[in-house]
């Protein structure tokens, strides 16, 4: 072991959950020989890890990551190496994801402005759309308790 360790312990409540630790440590870089499964007499099982101190933040995201997490992890991760050892996997990414937004868009849109001449005339109507919709508010506001109160109705006896 090296001059300067410390040693990281778990406990686990079985022989073959510590096992499966430290097969998690040594696929992750830690050494074999640096991890210790001690058995206790109530068959559950004390684990050491002799570690170098910048090394013990992952030591301990390693431990206490359950089994799902740490798959997702492990997926995670090789995903992003993918992506940034293959540029045109993000480019296919990203075209592919703006390719499924345009396709959730509904169908019968028309554009609202078809050119950049139209911007002025769209803007100059504007004030127009604001009030008229300003008009409109009060009276659906009161509207909309009896709305309301009608679609209950309907639902609970009807």
């Amino acid at each position: 072991m090296a001059q300067n360790t410390t040693v990281v312990w778990a406990q686990f409540p079985s022989h073959e959950a510590a096992e499966k630790i430290k097969n998690r440590l040594m696929d992750n870089g830690f050494a074999r020989n640096s991890i210790e499964i001690y058995r206790n007499t109530d068959h559950s099982c004390d684990l050491a890890i002799h570690t170098s101190e910048k090394n013990l933040e992952r030591v301990e995201s390693l431990l206490h990551a359950s089994a799902p997490v740490y798959a997702f992890r492990q997926l995670r991760s090789g995903a992003f190496r993918t992506a940034a050892t293959h540029p045109l996997v993000i480019g296919g990414s990203i075209a592919l994801a703006g390719f499924l937004l345009y396709s959730l868009l509904p169908r019968n849109r028309r554009a609202t402005v078809h050119s950049v001449r139209e911007i002025p005339r769209t803007l100059r109507h504007l004030p127009e759309a604001v009030v008229n919709t300003a008009r409109e508010f009060p009276e659906a506001a009161r509207n909309l308790s009896s709305t309301v109160s009608q679609t209950v109705r309907d639902r609970v006896f009807g």
